[in-house]
């Protein structure tokens, strides 16, 4: 028998050739209950790392299945298995697999034959687990889970991560004093079937349940950057809006005494909008500024008294609701009767911890004011003529924006606000850099009676003028703009000695004004760009930095564009710039053919004979294997060909991070010297994929799961003009792989990091709003990308904003044809100034595009690349 248990906690099994190449072994009947139930989850320890086993019943059988890469670390530790079960092997002298059995771990360990001889000393020693170490600290385990929640959020859900949350913080928490009264009840949530995107350990006055339904409660929750951990009393009352909910927690901020701990939740960073209005108060944790455990259970305890005095509060106010005391009476009985013990007044923090808050959120350093501003100028009764006339249809949009925006907005007058039309604008551009400006008389520059006229007769768009050029006769003047600075508050004058009616027909508003272009390159990316420019293309630079920083924060970029667009010669072209060819087996394009249904297509076959062929994908994988030192680019020609979800399964899961090996045993059948080249090959971390996307006619829509999975790169449109001279493309053409790997040490990194989350924090929220949120995912990897841009100074924090909508946010809504025009014209006015968003979103979606567009032709608003995307996306929906 091959199985032989040794007392209660041991057992040893003589290998055979299946227990190398199958993630199953029977378990004889008599066994079972050394692992426990057939469904359990088994913990599996070997070499110090856990993997994730299971024990199931199939076909009357109990079945061991554990992961192929424990399969392949086994193999490793005896790579003779094939030839050694394949003649004649001695039953002495056969590995052995030894389990050992402490609480719910199973120390897995592999006795080959150089180990026989120790064997029985090992026996007579102590065993490789004796017992469960002594549970660890609540500052050891706050610790581990902001270090570690990011790393397995995107893993499999069956890793026991998940039990520091849902188990062992628990636990500490009820060996608490206050808590081992039973009044309350302790819970842990790192996800259900998946980990969760706020994953929180709550305690619960059991008490509560019959009071308030359990909305208010104590918790410790994660931060949406996986950076901060916050202790924090939370009212979540569901279906209540977001207004009251931050209403209620005000009133139970006045009730209670909070020391220094933080009230503004404001500054909370977590995906919901809901449970952020919801805190009352909060204390913020670091994985490098985490209290001792005593100074940890020193704060819970100040935390819980508050959180008890809010619920006694609730009480008093039920029982005087009941009974027809007056509330003010109710609350001052509370008072006496909670003085000498929930009402204690919290202690000072000590004066390191009230030094590291002021180090944690330090005074906000106010931005360079720009120097160039734009004025412009509204007329009332073309824009109503142009609503009447639902002239929609004849915008035609710019898909290319020159230049980059900063905003700042200038409240116009209700009584005379007017809805802007393309054909309605002049714009002035003011410079207010040096004194010389400042000291410009503004006040000279008027408008003259034919300006009406000449603004119907301008084409679509923007007409930038000197401020002197707009003039308007008349001595009585009136100002309808105004800025935070002398110059833009004089900026201009409306007025003249038209009729009263003529003159409310015109409103000039003053904006902040960035040009929209951001050429700036490295000098290695410069290379890149000479060297494209000598075979024949010129490609901007803004589209170079984006594929490159796109690469380098997720190795799968997908290209869409015209035919003829460049979007199949521009990664080649990169990937030649920087080394990788063809001819060196580095880079590979492969033309997606028609209806391909699975992966076989991608990673090989069987043929009739038996054989394994390999395909495309297993060719390259070996490659970069082979010279993991130097990046390989497969390129997915034509993706949309066919269903992408049907081929694509496998390479997205090592995509999204996956380690386990592509194909299993099986796939090879007999071929045993195909399973020994390829087999154990996974997704390394020098292998980029992209992919283009056509969109025509015939072509499969690309579903939400492969968009999400990376940046979607729209090629510009092809520029006819003189060639540009991109310098000497003489110069070192070998990169290697750490080249797309992030630089972790750059300076001021943490700061570029805090302005990073406060922008994505902001989109996050307003998508909260209608209802589709970003994922962790989607998040990290915009978060990646700002943190490389910024290493390598390559875009501003603001400009990384508007690529992550138009490359990342814009693509995954447009995979749901339910997403409304409502969250498209919400996103179009990310950045802008409060007052002048609702106002524009408040508009008629045919006034909002028209108004829109012109302030895109104006060079006003925030997020430009985006937002002409955006823009070209109302207008479909509307002519739809």
């Amino acid at each position: 028998m091959s199985w032989e248990l040794l007392g209660t906690d041991r057992i040893i099994k003589i290998t055979e050739l299946s227990d190398f190449v199958n993630t199953e072994m029977i378990i004889p009947k008599e066994l079972i209950g050394f692992f426990g139930s057939a469904g359990e989850r088994l913990a599996i320890i070997y070499q110090n790392r856990e993997y994730p086993s299971y024990l199931e019943t199939e076909g009357g059988h109990a079945k061991l299945k554990w992961s192929k890469v424990l399969i392949r670390k086994l193999g490793e530790a005896f790579p003779d298995y094939e030839s050694w079960f394949g003649g004649n092997p001695e039953a002495a002298k056969t590995p052995q697999l030894e389990i050992i059995k402490a609480n719910d771990l199973f120390s897995l360990r592999l006795i080959t034959e150089n180990e026989a001889g120790n064997s029985a000393a090992e026996k007579k020693g102590d065993p490789v687990i004796t017992a469960i170490p002594p549970a660890a600290g609540l500052q050891e385990l706050l610790v581990k889970w902001i270090a570690g929640y990011p790393n397995y959020y995107p893993r499999d859900f069956r890793f026991s991560f998940k039990d520091v949350i849902n188990e062992e913080i628990p636990k500490v928490i009820e060996s608490f004093e206050a808590i081992r009264t039973g009044h309350y009840k302790v819970q842990g949530f790192a996800g259900d079937t998946q980990w969760a995107e706020i994953p929180w350990v709550k305690v619960l006055d059991k008490e509560s349940q019959s009071i308030n339904n359990e909305d208010l409660y104590l918790a410790y929750i994660l931060a949406m950057d996986s950076r901060k951990l916050y202790l924090a009393i939370v009212y979540g009352e569901e279906g209540v809006g977001v207004r009251s909910l931050s209403e209620k927690a005000a009133t139970y901020r006045k009730k209670i005494t909070t020391g220094n701990y933080q009230t503004n939740h404001q500054e909370v960073l977590l995906a919901n909008a809901s449970l952020v209005s919801g805190i009352v108060c909060y204390r913020e944790y670091t994985e490098t500024e985490m209290p001792a455990d005593t100074v940890l259970a020193a704060e819970f305890e100040d935390f819980r008294k508050m959180y008890k005095l809010c619920l006694m509060t609730d009480q008093m106010a039920d029982e005087a609701a009941v009974s027809g005391e007056p509330i003010a009476a109710a609350i001052k009985e509370l008072d006496v009767r909670v003085e000498n013990e929930a009402h204690e007044e919290i202690p000072e923090s000590p004066e390191i911890l009230i030094q590291e808050l002021v180090a944690e959120n330090p005074e906000p350093q106010s931005e360079p004011v720009p120097s160039e501003t734009v004025v412009v100028v509204f007329d009332n009764a073309v824009e109503e003529k142009l609503s009447d006339e639902s002239l929609i249809d004849e915008i035609v949009l710019e898909e290319n924006p020159s230049e980059e925006i900063q905003i700042s907005h200038m409240e116009d007058d209700a009584e005379q606000q007017a809805i802007l039309a393309p054909e309605s604008v002049a714009a002035a551009v003011t410079m207010g850099a040096g004194d010389d400006e400042k000291n410009h008389n503004p006040s000279e520059s008027q408008f003259n009676q034919p300006a009406s006229a000449d603004l119907k007769r301008q084409q679509l768009g923007v007409e930038i003028q000197k401020p002197e050029d707009l003039k308007m006769s008349g001595d009585n003047q009136t100002s309808v703009i105004g800025t935070e600075s002398e110059v833009d508050q004089d900026a201009v004058k409306v007025g003249s000695d038209q009729s009263n009616e003529e003159a409310s027909g015109l409103l000039a508003q003053s904006f902040i004004r960035y040009p929209v272009k951001n050429d700036y390159l490295t000098p290695y990316l410069q290379l890149v760009q000479a060297k494209m420019g000598t075979k024949g293309y010129y490609y901007p630079a803004e589209l170079i930095k984006a594929y490159y920083l796109s690469i380098k924060s997720k190795p799968f970029v997908m290209i869409k564009g015209r035919v003829g667009s460049g979007k199949t010669s521009f990664p080649r072209l990169f990937a030649e710039a920087i080394g990788a060819s063809p001819e060196n087996g580095r880079y590979k394009r492969l033309l997606v053919g028609k209806n391909w249904r699975d992966d076989t297509h991608l990673m090989g076959h069987l043929d009739s004979r038996g054989h394994f062929i390999p395909g495309p994908m297993m060719l390259m994988l070996k490659a970069a294997k082979e010279y993991p030192d130097k990046p390989h680019f497969l390129l997915l020609d034509e993706m949309d060909q066919s269903p992408a979800a049907d081929y694509l399964r496998l390479l997205l899961e090592g995509i999204n991070g996956s380690k386990e090996p592509f194909l299993n045993r099986e796939d090879f059948g007999a071929d045993i010297t195909a399973f020994r080249e390829y087999g154990s090959l996974n997704f390394p971390d020098n292998l980029y994929i992209i992919a283009t996307i056509n969109e025509g006619p015939d072509s499969f829509p690309v579903p939400a799961r492969v968009i999400d999975s990376g940046n979607v790169i729209t090629m510009p449109v092809v520029e006819i003009g003189v060639f540009p001279d991109y310098g000497s493309p003489a110069g070192d053409s070998d990169w290697e792989n750490s080249a797309f790997k992030i630089r972790s040490q750059a300076k001021g990194l943490p700061e570029i990091l805090e302005r990073l989350m406060q922008l994505l924090s902001g989109v996050q929220q307003l998508l909260i709003e209608y209802g589709c949120p970003m994922g962790y995912r989607g998040k990290n990897e915009i978060l990646a990308f700002g943190i490389n841009s910024g290493a390598e100074g390559l875009f501003n924090e603001q400009e990384v904003i508007d690529l992550a909508i138009l490359q990342r946010i814009l693509p995954a809504l447009g995979c749901d044809e339910k997403t409304d025009a409502e969250v498209f014209q919400a996103l179009a006015c990310f950045g802008l100034e409060e007052g002048l968003r609702e106002k524009y979103l408040n508009q008629p979606v045919t006034r909002f595009i028209s108004r829109y567009e012109a302030l895109l032709k104006a060079a006003a608003i925030p997020c430009p690349r985006s937002g002409t995307a955006l823009l070209k996306q109302l207008k479909s929906q509307y002519q739809k």
